[in-house]
């Protein structure tokens, strides 16, 4: 089996309000620890055989390369896991403002697309980020890739707040002529608004999720851009309301199933794992690794002796539509994610699935 073992060393520089991982107290680690966790997971052994036949460690689930050691963590990586690990497109936004070998090193490395995500101008990237000087760091570093010959991809969050912010995104967009630059490279930019996961700090932001009447209230080249990378003809194919949505759920007796292309273990800084379907949070908790071992985590997570897991593979999606679905809202859902609000919605009751 292929699995990857991402553990949170040194935690995150930002309070992102919408992250689905939650805002945890920045751990550090020590390289030592991190060594003896990949080399449990790699020696764990059922019936006599190494389970694991691919193994991918990661010294981070929050922000990769935050630490000064980023490189030595990067080659520590490299070495216990089986094979090399390409370097993914979330970079530090942070560190990328600040080190000036920090993107010369990533464009050795192979990368080709750094992913920036802001949610409008100055007042509202900041605010969401959860750190002063976000978006003044996106700036800049829109210049550094781009002397270095790396493309940023935008990711966009709209809120019911920031509609006419994200007006004015657009505009300071077009003003510093980011796409020409990125087309200079031979690159196409990408560019596109993004769905919240009612998740982790997430969920907290229910109250200003967009609505069927705000899409029109976003820019049409920001829709223009969101079709094409979706490969969607109108928005409704891939975002539609929770009254439209809960016709066809009412009536979906499987599971969500909501199934990873590859299996995470995420161990924050005490030691507790939780798998990459769900959030971090009491529910989805497969155990803690100094406490319980290896062995306890992997088989609560294959037997799915968490309220988390029976929820997303046993629990029919109906259940969960019938008992929290509103007829009535017009807000904008992705199908799985509607259902993971339900999910976390249950979780936080408590109650137990038949």
């Amino acid at each position: 089996m292929k699995a990857a073992v991402q553990m949170d060393m040194h935690g995150c520089p930002n309070r992102c309000r919408h992250c689905y991982l939650g805002h945890h107290m920045n751990p550090d680690i020590p390289v030592d620890e991190f060594i003896r966790v990949a080399e449990q997971f790699r020696e764990y052994k059922k019936n006599g055989r190494t389970f694991f036949s691919e193994l991918i460690f990661c010294s981070w689930y929050r922000e990769p390369d935050f630490p000064d050691n980023y490189r030595e963590l990067w080659e520590l990586e490299n070495r216990l896991s089986t094979g090399n690990v390409p370097h993914f497109e979330l970079t530090s936004i942070w560190r990328l403002a600040r080190d000036p070998y920090y993107a010369p090193w990533l464009k050795e490395l192979g990368v080709k697309t750094v992913q920036v995500t802001m949610f409008g101008t100055e007042k509202n990237t900041d605010f969401f980020t959860g750190r002063k000087g976000a978006y003044a760091d996106i700036l800049k570093v829109f210049d550094i890739l781009l002397a270095n010959g790396v493309a940023p991809r935008i990711q966009v969050f709209p809120f019911t707040t920031t509609l006419d912010d994200i007006n004015r995104l657009v505009a300071v967009l077009h003003d510093i002529r980011l796409e020409e630059r990125v087309k200079d490279l031979g690159r196409e930019f990408t560019c596109f608004f993004n769905t919240l996961t009612p998740m982790g700090e997430g969920f907290k932001l229910m109250q200003i999720v967009l609505r069927k009447d705000d899409i029109r209230k976003l820019p049409d080249y920001l829709i223009e851009k969101t079709l094409k990378h979706y490969k969607k003809a109108t928005v409704q194919e891939f975002m539609k309301t929770e009254a439209e949505l809960l016709t066809e759920l009412l009536n979906d007796g499987n599971p969500l199933n909501d199934n990873p292309e590859i299996t995470a273990f995420f161990i924050d800084g005490d030691y507790n794992v939780y798998p990459n379907c769900g959030e971090i949070t009491g529910w989805w908790c497969l155990g803690n690794l100094k406490r319980d071992g290896v062995a306890s985590v992997v088989e609560n997570f294959f037997n799915r002796n968490t309220p988390g897991l029976k929820m997303n593979f046993e629990t029919p999606v109906s259940y969960f539509a019938r008992k929290y679905g509103n007829p009535d809202s017009d807000v904008l859902w992705v199908k799985s994610d509607l259902v993971h609000k339900w999910i976390r919605q249950e979780g936080m009751a408590g109650t137990s699935q038949e």
